[in-house]
């Protein structure tokens, strides 16, 4: 019995295996499997997929909800996109952003009382500045004001110093137009009385507040409602007064 026809199997080259067989007298070639092609072809698809997905997009100027950008991939105006990125964090740097130009405050304004005690009824009108610090949620600050009473007895003119705490319900930052909130006001003072002489004071304010902010600008108009004690300290006794005031004020932020 005859052997079976020999085959022959050349010698394995770069890229190419070469098979020859005596009985067929053919030559047949393919492509031979390198891991490091394979590698580099892969390397090469992942990074031109990864810059074709981080495209960047620069904030330019921001006016309400519109703004101007600079994109590095082509858009067609009049048309939505969705932007494929990570939510918002709360961990922004807002002093980089605008967020600066409210950390501080200055305020201006009026306030109208109407208090009723025990044996007296006191109306006044006094006139209050704020200095305050704005974190987002929480602000508070130092506050004086200067007051004229009428207590039946002739006007009376009151000096007071304290400092206010402002719980915003609403984060105090760039581009809010509308913040409100809970407030306390606490000050203390003395009352030059009209006969001469003076009294103790010290003054208790608890309500609500709303601002508004002018043209997204950082002047806000603030309006405040709250309920107030005032408790005088005399040398012939103390007394208290409990009633409601509202108050118009004008906030620079700085």
């Amino acid at each position: 019995m005859r052997p079976p026809h020999p085959i022959k199997i050349g010698i394995f080259k770069p890229r190419l295996e070469v098979i020859e067989t005596n009985s067929h007298n053919k030559t047949m070639k393919k492509c031979d499997f390198n891991p490091l092609t394979f590698a580099l072809l892969l390397l090469t698809t992942t990074v031109l997929s990864s810059n074709a997905w981080a495209q960047k997009i620069k904030v330019k100027k921001v006016k309400g909800n519109a703004a101007i950008i600079e994109t590095s991939v082509p858009l067609q105006e009049g048309q939505s996109y969705d932007l494929q990125t990570s939510p918002i964090s709360a961990d922004v740097n807002y002093s980089g952003v605008g967020f600066k130009s409210r950390q501080n405050s200055l305020t201006l304004g009026l306030n109208f009382s109407m208090l009723q005690g025990s044996s007296v009824q006191e109306n006044y009108l006094a006139a209050q500045g704020r200095y305050g610090w704005n974190y987002s949620f929480l602000e508070f600050g130092i506050a004086g004001d200067i007051a004229y009473s009428d207590i039946g007895t002739g006007a009376t003119t009151d000096f007071s110093l304290g400092g206010y705490f402002d719980y915003n319900l609403i984060t105090n930052r760039d581009l809010r137009t509308l913040i409100y909130g809970p407030f306390a006001l606490i000050t203390i003072g003395s009352r030059q009385l009209a006969a001469g002489g003076s009294t103790g004071l010290m003054n208790v304010n608890a309500g609500g507040f709303v601002s508004f902010f002018m043209a997204q600008s950082s002047t806000a108009l603030r309006l405040e409602g709250f309920l107030e004690h005032r408790q005088i300290n005399a040398s012939v006794g103390q007394s208290s007064l409990t009633g409601f005031g509202a108050r118009g004020l004008i906030v620079f932020y700085f």
